[in-house]
Order: C-alpha cells, then structure tokens, then sequence
C-alpha cells in the first residue's frame, strides 16, 4: 500500500496560458503620461456639449495632473457606443477598482489607484500612497479619508460590522497627510497586498458623501424617520441602501469605476461613462472607450444562453457553463460573435469533500482513514468524465494550484488521479470496507451497510454530470452512494453544521492571488457553505481552541505551516511552507480533484474589440480584472 505521492500516467499538467499572450506593459506598474511626453489630453466627443456649457470642467482638469496609461491588448480603441449587457455580466466592463491590482497570470499585485505601498515594522505596517487628483465620480478628490471613513465607521462600528473579519483584527489605521496612510496590525501580514489587489475596492467609500447617513454625523433620529419614510428597517438597512450600487434604489452613490449608473429598474440598468475617470490611454485619450452600458436582467441562465447565442450582447460569461459551448459555437458565425475559451484557474472545477469532522463516530472513523479517500479518487476515471462533460478540454487532475503557480509541483497534480479500481479496491478491502453478504455493495468495517449521501448544489462547473459519472465509477468498486441535490442556502447551514457525509463545489482560490490567503482546500481555516470536510477543525482553529474539536497532530501542522506561510517576508521559506501543504494534500488527499482548468464559454460580439483571447475566467480573477477593460471598445461604422 503506497504511503507517499504516486506519479500516474494519464492526468496532465496542462492548461497554463503563456505570458506572450499579453502585452509586456500588463506585467509592470502602469507608466505615466509624463514618462511618454503626453502633454494634451482628449474626451469622448459626447461630454464636448458638457464641458461647453460649464457642466464639466475641460478633461485636463478632470483628470490626474499626471495619469497613468494604459494599453488595451490591440492597441488605441475610438470612442462611441452603447454595450448590451446582462446583469451578471455588469462588472465585465465596470469592474470594481481599487489601490491595487490582479497581474493576468493571477499572481503579480500592481499599482492602480494606488501609486504604491511599502511594508515597514517587520511586516506589521503597510503605508499606501495614494496617486493624488483620482477622483469620485462627483469630481470630489479621492483622499485617504474616504479608507479611514471605511475603517473606523463602518468596519469598526459594530453597529454595522458586529464581528470583524480575521485580517483586521487587532488592526488600526493611521492617516499622515491626505494622500498616505498605514495600516497597523499586530502580527505581520505580508499577503495583505493580495488583499488589495483582489478585494480592496472594498476598503473605501466616498466619506464627503456617505456622512450624511451615518449616525455620527446626522442624528439617529432623523436617519429613522428617512428610513421609515423609505419603507426601509432602520437606519442600517438605509446607510446600506446608499451604498450598494446596485440596488433597485438609487441614490447616486459616487464610484471609482468606469461607469456610473443612471438609472434601474427591475428589468433594465443604465450606466453612462464616468467623467472623472482617471486613466487615459497612450494617445492621451481618457478612458473608457465606450459611452454607455444598457444592463438586461435575464434570472435564467438558459435564456441568458439563448439570448447571447443571437448575438444580443457585447460580452457575456457569467452563469454560462461548459456544456453551452456547442450552442455558442454553432451560431457564431451566422450571429457575428466568437466564442472564446478561458480556463477556470481552479485546482479542480468540482472538488469532492468527505466530512472528516461527521458528528456520526462510526462514519467519522471511515471517513478520516486516508485509505477511503484515495481509493474513491483512484475510482474515478477522469478522462471518461473530461470527455464527456468537457469535450476532451479540461485538465484531469489531483485537487491542486494551477500550474502557473510558483508553488505548484507536477507530482501534485498526479497524485491518486490515475484510474484504477483494482487499487481502490484493494484499500478498501484493506480497511475492511467489504461486500460480506455478495450483493455488490460494500459494508462498513463494523459489518453494517454504507449509508453515505452525496448531497450537492449546482451552478457555474458541470457539477450535477459530475455526480452521476463520479457515484457510477465509485458503484463499479461496490460503494453505492445516494445522491441529493440541496439549494445553496441549505447546503450552507449544513456545511456549517457539519452534518452532511460528503458535497462538492468548485475550488477556486487556486492561484497565486489567493491560494497564500485562502487556502480553504487544505487549510481547516474556513467555515462557509463550499467547505464541508472539516468544519469542527476549522472551528477549533477560529476559536483559539475555544469551540470545535482538536484537530490531530498532521492537520495541525497544516496550519502551521500556513501561519509561517501568511506571515513570513521571506519568500523562499513562503514558498517552502506551500509547498508542504499541498504535498500533504497529495498525500492526504484532504479533498478529491477531478478535472481542473476546465474551459469556459466567453461570447465576445464581433465588434467589441481589444478583449484578449486568453485569459483566466473566475473569481480569483473577478472575470475580466486584470484584462484592461477599460480598454475595450466598440468598432464604429
């Protein structure tokens, strides 16, 4: 019986997009126009009537005294136009901005709003200089007290934040002048940037315009009378309302993004080009290119399917799946669009977790011997189901970081993945999982039956065709599992409970952006509704050993090795400790991988120009980020 990482033959370690596949500057800190002599700057013709009738200022005095350029994948775009979009596609072309951002590889964090940020005090601090005259969409001047805003008034109020989340803890915040500030937290944290440039358009709000709703600054009293009048709860439902952009509300929240929304209802947004929008490209001219953005809520993602496959939005992805790619690809031509193909940077696009913390003793026993959970990874045949739920694209595989990854190893990839139900079934004979009474399903080592119960929900991977190939390969080795298909609000409140045997969801947080601050597959760090194998080890780990159930001496070095990982400045001795936690996962198999890097259906009409043809889709990404949509345009006639 082997105790160590099995090379296998058939899973491959493909699916890495070369970085010749987009522009060199894309991999740097963006330049300025000063270092490219720009001198005179343009505007879209259809802010000319604006700035002439003393409604604008002139676009040199909107923008930065010296912005930063930005190159769209295929050079300078024209400006005009109107881009049909869905709902759950908005963010493709408005996408949130913050002080840093995602490199296209997903692992290099670059300046933005931000011009740049330096750690001091071993880590501890983090000082972030603003680039000064950004702006909100209003023209008001982005300073460091729209991030203190944020940080004292609404992460540490508790009326609005009651728990904070684990990075802020212990941390405070210092504002030096309007255009820098630090934070300060109690133990190094090194990986923070990945923070920022993923999530940090979270950490700031407008402050000049959402004071008025906040009852250190209005009285309570009148913000509940406001909110009643509104026919919204109270006074935190309605300094919600504000800033959520994207309620049917609205109440001209000013934003960073490239785009500002003009109106909503229930059926149809409309966005119209942010004026203050601080980029421009080499040319001089402001961005973005196009002018405005008409937002079709479409709830069903066949529809959503249907409507794209004629042709009747500029760009759409999301809630699309991989089984859509024969209709996309057979109307293209005829409906003038392609369809692009990015892989998902998940380890596996649907990764299978057995609950090793089951508050059942005797399935808790089966389920935490290493045995059971590599024979049901070497039951499953990985290229039937690349086949057939992939069309042969995908990337069959051990639950892993994605090649491209600097703590990715090959071996990783390949560990448990071969197929081979001989060897699955010689463990489980091993460990006395065996058919005793001949009707070709295996019982416990106890001699009772398996009652296991597979229970999952669907959306965005080939989740539910998975299921039934997987639980067909694992009844070809006398494991006959039930099947339970559960909403994603149950499956919640089970995760967290930690009553279900086993579940699925798709692992992303498998590239360098996140794997280091997520690690959510192989670290009991997480309780949430896609982790369902440890949740009272992840428990135990939150609480400083408070609640939850100790987790055994390997499971702790797990987290160990991740406390080094998230807090050490030396990247070798980072890297080393990644590494032993993903080679415990090849080893452990702490959750099964199946296809990874899986293809994912991108329609790009044909006269939306500059969109790369690769890139990496999915959230470590958010989609579409760090591809320079701002750059995007729509080729006028």
């Amino acid at each position: 019986m082997p105790s160590q990482i099995r090379p296998e033959s058939t899973a491959s370690t493909g699916g890495d997009i070369p970085r010749s596949a987009w522009p060199e500057s894309w991999f740097k800190a963006p330049r300025k126009a000063s270092e490219l002599g720009l001198q005179a700057f343009k505007q879209s013709p259809i802010l000319d009537a604006l700035v002439a009738s003393g409604e604008l200022p002139p676009v040199a005095e909107r923008l930065p005294a010296d912005p930063i350029v930005v190159e769209g994948v295929d050079g300078i775009g024209q400006y005009g136009g109107t881009a049909a979009l869905f709902t759950a596609g908005e963010q493709l072309l408005n996408v949130p901005e913050g002080p840093l951002r995602v490199g296209p590889q997903l692992s290099l964090t670059l300046p933005n709003f931000a011009a740049g940020v330096e750690y001091m005090n071993g880590g501890r601090t983090l000082t972030i200089a603003l680039r000064p005259g950004h702006r909100w969409s209003d023209g008001h001047a982005i300073t460091s007290a729209d991030f203190a805003f944020w940080f004292d008034k609404v992460l540490m109020d508790k009326r609005l934040t009651p728990v904070v989340e684990p990075r802020f803890k212990g941390a405070r915040m210092e504002v030096h002048d309007p255009y820098h500030f630090s934070y300060h937290f109690p133990e190094p944290q090194p990986l923070f940037v990945k923070f920022l440039a993923h999530s940090g358009w979270r950490i700031s709000l407008p402050a000049h315009f959402m004071r008025r709703y906040h009852p250190d600054f209005t009285p309570v009293e009148q913000l509940e009378e406001e909110a009643e009048e509104l026919g919204l709860q109270d006074w935190r439902t309605y300094f919600q309302a504000v800033n959520n952009v994207r309620d049917l509300m609205v109440f001209d929240r000013p934003v960073k993004t490239a785009y500002v929304i003009i109106s909503r209802t229930s059926t149809r947004s409309r966005f119209r080009r942010n004026p203050f929008y601080p980029k421009v490209d080499r040319e001089g001219k402001q961005l973005p290119y196009i002018d405005a953005l008409e937002v079709q809520r479409v709830d069903s993602a066949e529809i959503m399917a249907a409507k794209a496959s004629t042709g009747q939005v500029a760009i759409a992805g999301r809630q699309f799946k991989t089984a859509d790619i024969p209709l996309f690809k057979r109307f293209e031509k005829d409906n003038g669009y392609s369809t692009y193909l990015w892989p998902r940077p998940y380890g596996s696009d649907v990764a299978i977790m057995i609950n090793m913390t089951h508050a059942d003793e005797r399935k808790r026993r089966i389920y935490q011997d290493v045995r059971f959970r590599r024979a049901l990874s070497l039951a499953i045949d990985r290229d039937e189901i690349n086949d057939i739920a992939y069309y042969g694209k995908g990337v069959p595989r051990q639950l892993t970081v994605v090649p491209a990854s600097r703590y990715f190893e090959p071996e990783f990839a390949t560990a448990w993945a071969e197929y081979d139900p001989q060897q699955a079934g010689a463990l489980l004979d091993a460990m006395g999982v065996v058919d005793r009474d001949g009707d070709g399903r295996r019982e416990g080592p106890d001699g009772q039956p398996l009652d296991i119960t597979f229970e999952y929900s669907i959306g965005e991977t080939p989740k539910e065709i998975t299921v039934e190939l997987v639980t067909a390969h694992w009844r070809e080795v006398g494991l006959h599992i039930g099947v339970k298909q559960i909403s994603g609000s149950l499956k919640g409140i089970r995760a967290s409970g930690g009553v279900m045997d086993m579940s699925l969801w798709h692992a992303d947080r498998n590239a360098d952006i996140l794997f280091p601050i997520e690690p959510f597959w192989y670290v009991p760090m997480h309780i949430g509704q896609e982790i369902n194998h440890w949740a009272e080890w992840s428990r135990w780990y939150r609480s400083d050993g408070v609640r939850g159930w100790e987790p055994p001496s390997n499971v702790k070095q797990l987290i160990a090795w991740w406390e080094v990982l998230r807090r050490t400045q030396d990247i070798e001795e980072r890297v080393r400790m990644g590494k032993n936690i993903l080679r415990s996962q090849a080893e452990n198999v702490w959750a099964i991988g199946i296809i990874g890097l899986g293809p994912h259906p991108v329609i790009v009409r044909d006269d939306l120009k500059n969109v790369p043809r690769n890139g990496y889709w999915g959230w470590d990404s958010r989609w579409s980020w760090p591809y320079y949509p701002e750059t995007w345009y729509l080729a006028q006639e």
